[in-house]
Formats: structure tokens, sequence, C-alpha cells
């Protein structure tokens, strides 16, 4: 019996400092004064090299001639995907709809 009490009381205790830590951790955990030496500014990160860039960058690289380079072949490639997915049920109602004719 004491053994079950025992571990009903830690079960409580474990609780009640979940319950408060839940409370202390509510946002990012990082500073928000520019003064203190883990603030970290607001940032994103270039899409080809992952180097922390301005929020304003648009489109979203650091301005490097390779990321610059990689970064139009991928907008190049995606927008080929997307007519290809479109194109690509169009033409096959349509030879359906001319087949049935």
């Amino acid at each position: 019996m004491a053994g079950k009490e025992k571990l009903a009381d830690q079960i409580r205790a474990n609780v009640e400092r979940a319950s408060d830590v839940k409370k202390v951790r509510k946002g990012t955990g990082l500073p928000k004064s520019a003064a203190s030496k883990a603030f970290v500014a607001a940032h994103r990160h270039c899409q080809v090299c992952q180097t922390p860039i301005s929020l304003k960058n648009d489109p979203p690289i650091c301005g490097d001639a390779e990321c610059d380079k990689e970064h139009e072949g991928r907008t190049r490639a995606r927008k080929r995907w997307t007519i290809l997915m479109y194109a690509a049920p169009g033409i096959m109602v349509l030879t359906f709809v001319i087949s049935v004719m």
C-alpha cells in the first residue's frame, strides 16, 4: 500500500511540475531584445544555399550568382511541370472526346 501511495504522490508532483513548465514556455524561448547575446533577428534563408537573408528579399535567394542561376533553373522546371500537369490530362480528354464522336 505504501508503495502505491508513494507512486501516486510522485505522479501528482510530476503533473504539477509539467503544468508549471507549460506556463513558462509560451514563447519561442528566444530573447526579444537586441541587447541580448542570444538575440536572433527576424530572417529567412536562401532557398538554394540556406544562408540567412532579409525578410524583404524577393525572390528568396541570397544574390550569389550560383544561387541566382539555380533558382532560375528551378523556376523554369516548376513552370514546365505545371504546364505539363494541365496539358497532359487536357490532351487525354480531347483524344477521348474525338474518339467518341
